[in-house]
């Protein structure tokens, strides 16, 4: 599969393929989607509202003054997919003559749909994580808070407005440097570190994060789309002999990044799944990176921590950074996995950085299929 081709192009041409089409999908469900959007969003009201705040906050009485309802970061990918509102709110109640708050409303876009692993991390697989951290890091915080969550009348995840408190996510064509890059695979190893010691003392609990969004089920969806890239007319303008070694690929790096994905190893962990841009919120103070906190768990899957680096790598950090500092940033996830590891006295094996670095290159088709 290396031989096919070459490993420095690999890195220049799907890091720059994964953005381009990840942002352009993005661009164009937003564009189109948002009168249905607003259709669905119907049911935040000054009633639903008014419940929210009683509660789960010390109001009582509480009367809504006025509120809007704003279209925040969001991914669409069919009509099961989750969207997103802000909601901003000024109130009174009982004790509170003007309140002001804000909310993320994380909403279903399918009526009847649930998505069991997402309400099940925020829920019980992040306390848990955190929990095991606290003598090691202390209160490390990984996702906004979480309010709220009802079924009625569709799946709704209420979290804290992160942007209220200083953190943003960036633009997706620009990727993220290296300083940001570095928090982000910091943050990571401290999740995936952390999970490692869950799953092996209470492997069970994690039975129904075996199977992800990689599998031979859906292997034509992937077939579908490289059928689409390599076509003769190369709709992406892409260079002549990259154009025809991804020609060549195409028949086999579907069946090789499954593979990869679904394989077995001997240290796992749980993966965030859909670790990039889009899902990481970062914070700044006085133009100091502090702080990276992490969304969307939908497509969270136990297996090789490759799943979340190599994708993360591929989609994510900008080209210049990626191309300088690629081995820092493996060397920094590393350092960071191996001192947690340690400091939780996991007893499993502990990946050496030089496995780590053999394993990208033997799976290198998982980052590119990602």
């Amino acid at each position: 599969f290396l031989r096919c081709l070459d490993v420095s192009w690999n890195n220049f041409f799907f890091n720059k393929l994964n953005r381009q089409l990840l942002s352009e999908v993005v661009f164009e469900v937003e564009k189109t989607k948002s009168t249905m959007i607003d259709e669905r969003a119907k049911f935040i009201n000054s009633l639903y509202l008014k419940n929210l705040i009683e509660g789960n906050f010390p109001e009582n009485e509480v009367k809504i003054k006025a509120y809007s309802v704003e279209q925040s970061s969001e991914v669409i990918a069919n009509e099961g997919s989750f969207f997103m509102k802000r909601v901003l709110i000024k109130y009174a109640s009982r004790t509170t003559r003007d309140g002001s708050l804000s909310f993320i409303v994380k909403i279903n876009g399918n009526p009847q749909g649930r998505n069991p692993k997402d309400r099940d991390v925020y829920e019980g697989k992040i306390p848990s994580i955190t929990n095991l951290l606290v003598k090691c890091a202390g209160n490390i915080k990984f996702v906004p808070e979480l309010i709220s969550i009802t079924q009625e009348p569709r799946e709704v995840f209420v979290f804290e407005d992160i942007t209220a408190n200083g953190y943003h996510a960036e633009y997706i064509k620009t990727g993220l440097n290296l300083d940001q890059s570095k928090m982000s695979l910091q943050k990571l190893a401290f999740f995936h570190a952390a999970s490692a010691v869950a799953i092996a003392n209470d492997g069970d609990t994690f039975k129904e994060y075996a199977s992800g969004v990689l599998t031979r089920e859906n292997a034509q969806f992937y077939q579908d789309i490289l059928k689409k890239i390599t076509h003769p007319s190369n709709p992406l303008q892409i260079d002549g002999m990259i154009f025809d070694k991804l020609k060549t690929l195409s028949t086999k790096i579907v069946t090789k990044g499954i593979d990869d994905y679904r394989r077995i190893t001997p240290f796992r962990v749980l993966n965030h799944g859909d670790f990039w841009t889009r899902n990481i919120f970062f914070k700044y103070e006085d133009n100091n990176l502090v702080d990276a906190l992490f969304v969307g768990f939908q497509s969270a899957v136990v297996g090789s921590p490759l799943i979340d680096l190599l994708y993360f790598l591929n989609t994510s950090v900008e080209y210049k950074t990626l191309i300088e500092s690629r081995d820092q940033l493996i060397y920094t996830y590393h350092e960071t996995l191996k001192f947690v590891l340690e400091k939780l006295n996991y007893k499993g094996p502990i990946p050496t950085l030089n496995e780590i670095q053999i394993d990208i290159l033997k799976n290198c088709a998982l980052g590119n299929l990602s």
